[in-house]
């Protein structure tokens, strides 16, 4: 009996490690079962982070990089300045160059008309832009540049070395006038548009809105802003003329050029079809009509007196207002008080000297 009952003792401490193994084996499925079902998470972090760490490795790699930006279609702009509103450089990365936002960038830029971006092979940028038209530019007040559509923009420092091949407008103080000015000039070859120094409102007798045009050659072309279009072949004609000390002119209604005297030089009495309103002009010792630092004829002006009647020396002659080298009047200041005292009977100041 005692045997029995060591052999049934022997047999129930051997219970427990079955059943232990039976737990250790259900832990393990359970874990591999856990595993298994937490593979799918783990694969796709690990892919987020494989594609995280190969997109960073890329934006730092000089293979991300804008490698070449080719600029087409610009005149008078630089490239420089074309990148530099684009906002698009070799330092750039290609895939933050969205094209549609770097036109937008351009288009918006008062000298560019229309703008087109395009993402090529080789990690190049190719920008081409259609750049408004420029006819011409006025300096007063902060200055102003204006373009073929009669549009215009202010002058800065970014776009002021511009003005250096385009007419510089004087006179113009009828904005519609302007405009129109701005859309004849449209018409005009940008090849003449750089020739020409000087567009001056000049207005004759027959008409208030003549224009004077001096050339950079020297030369000068008077016409109305309708026959501007002559200047196209204004070179033609000019080495045509026989006498080139004379203007051309384009005033009549048939797109005719001829030439013939400059307004100042001409005679009213036998000129009258191109006879300008009286004006009086400043001339040199040798007989040559005086020009301003525009190379524009210097009108002379005259002293009126304080009942506003042109003011007179001791002959009787007009008083005129003197003028420095550059064609720029000296006015006396005090000339009404000057001019009662005596002063102008010469036809120049000639105040007293002080007794010594």
């Amino acid at each position: 009996m005692e045997v029995k009952k060591n052999r049934l003792n022997a047999d129930f401490d051997k219970i427990p490690e079955a059943v232990e193994r039976i737990f250790k084996n259900k832990r393990l499925a359970a874990n591999l079962k856990l595993f298994r079902s937490r593979q799918p998470a783990l694969f796709n972090i690990a892919i987020v982070m494989a594609i995280i760490v190969i997109v960073v490795m890329y934006l730092l790699s000089p293979m991300s990089s804008v490698r070449a930006v080719s600029i087409q279609g610009s005149s008078y702009l630089s490239d420089d300045y074309i990148k530099t509103i684009a906002g698009v450089d070799t330092s750039s990365k290609l895939y933050f160059t969205v094209p549609v936002l770097v036109e937008r960038k351009l288009e918006v830029n008062p000298l560019i008309e229309d703008a087109k971006v395009s993402l090529n092979n080789g990690n190049t940028v190719t920008i081409t832009v259609k750049e408004k038209k420029l006819v011409g530019y006025q300096s007063e007040g902060n200055g102003t540049i204006w373009f073929g559509n009669g549009e215009s923009t202010m002058l800065d420092e970014n776009n002021r070395q511009l003005i250096a091949s385009i007419p510089k407008l004087i006179g113009f103080t009828d904005a519609e006038l302007l405009k129109k000015v701005s859309n004849a000039l449209n018409e005009i070859d940008d090849s003449i548009l750089q020739q020409i120094s000087t567009i001056s409102v000049y207005p004759l007798r027959y008409d208030a809105h003549a224009l004077l045009v001096h050339m950079r050659i020297g030369s000068y072309f008077v016409a109305s802003y309708s026959n501007l279009k002559i200047l196209n072949d204004y070179f033609t004609i000019y080495s045509q003329a026989t006498d080139k000390t004379k203007c051309l002119w384009g005033t009549s209604k048939d797109q005719v050029a001829y030439t013939a005297a400059c307004p100042w030089e001409q005679k009213q009495s036998t000129e009258t079809a191109t006879a300008v309103s009286n004006a009086v002009y400043w001339y040199d010792s040798e007989g040559n009509v005086r020009v301003d630092a525009n190379g524009l004829p210097v009108e002379k002006h005259f002293y009126t007196d304080a009942e506003g009647n042109v003011a007179v020396d001791a002959n009787g002659s007009p008083i005129a207002i003197p003028i420095n080298d550059n064609g720029i009047e000296i006015i006396d200041d005090k000339f009404q008080e000057n001019y009662a005292a005596g002063y102008y009977t010469t036809g120049v100041l000639n105040t007293p000297t002080p007794a010594q």
